[in-house]
């Protein structure tokens, strides 16, 4: 996380004001916030959020979303309640894996072979969801155009694992493709998570409990497979 955090440029533009609002601080105290931030960039890569989520100026701050920051590290974020405390990636109850780098799959299937890809990547080349947000890790299933297509690959867990957190979306090339892909894990056989993603969808995130899960299968249909589709994984760990 230390390498990434020196590779962290924010291209800030300070000397204009763009748009202002008003809004809530903690504690019902209002405060004017100014949207001049044109663009952040992780490792040369502009990763800017859209949105509500859009950084903003205040008292010489630049205020970003830490689950987007978090995001665009490649690091896990989560709120520790009890503490009301916030852990950005490993901390000390947990250890955090990454599949295709600590973790590879111990079976890859596919109905059409090689006429199907199937990819892990961690800290590879970027690619980008129909939505925008960009990402250095991710697992990869991408279709021809052929019905009934599928693809799987399992991890073998020994009941070691705790969960498993990703966020599943359309890659950006295949935004506009009319088929529609299910998304479904099983552990052990049993069907643990299951969604449809067809155009128009925004990537959601997932959260799957492993808890004494020897196996996990994780396994992207196409349906009619009238053209060419793709499903993405990304930013995907397995807890301990």
């Amino acid at each position: 996380m230390k390498d990434k955090l020196k590779g962290l440029i924010i291209g800030m533009a300070i000397g204009t004001v763009v748009t202002s609002a008003t809004t809530y601080a903690a504690g019902g105290k209002m405060i004017e916030v100014f949207y001049s931030v044109n663009d952040i960039k992780v490792d040369h890569i502009s990763k800017m959020p859209k949105g509500d989520l859009k950084p903003f100026l205040y008292n010489g701050s630049t205020f970003v979303p830490l689950a987007f920051m978090s995001d665009a590290l490649g690091q896990p974020v989560k709120w520790d309640a009890k503490n009301k405390t916030v852990l950005i990636g490993e901390d000390q109850e947990e250890t955090v894996l990454y599949p295709g780098k600590d973790i590879k799959p111990i079976n890859t299937q596919s109905a059409l072979g090689i006429y199907n890809t199937f990819e892990v990547v961690y800290d590879g080349a970027t690619v980008t969801d129909n939505i925008g947000n960009e990402y250095s890790n991710y697992h990869t299933y991408r279709f021809s155009s052929n019905p009934d297509n599928w693809i799987y690959d399992e991890y073998y867990l020994n009941g070691q694992y705790s969960e498993f957190k990703a966020t599943a979306g359309l890659f950006e090339k295949f935004k506009n493709s009319r088929d529609t892909l299910t998304l479904i894990i099983t552990l052990d056989g049993k069907e643990a998570y299951s969604r449809d993603f067809k155009a128009g969808d925004p990537p959601v995130e997932i959260n799957v409990n492993l808890k004494n899960a020897s196996k996990m299968k994780i396994q992207v249909s196409n349906g009619e497979g009238t053209e060419m589709s793709a499903l993405g994984l990304f930013n995907g760990y397995f807890t301990k």
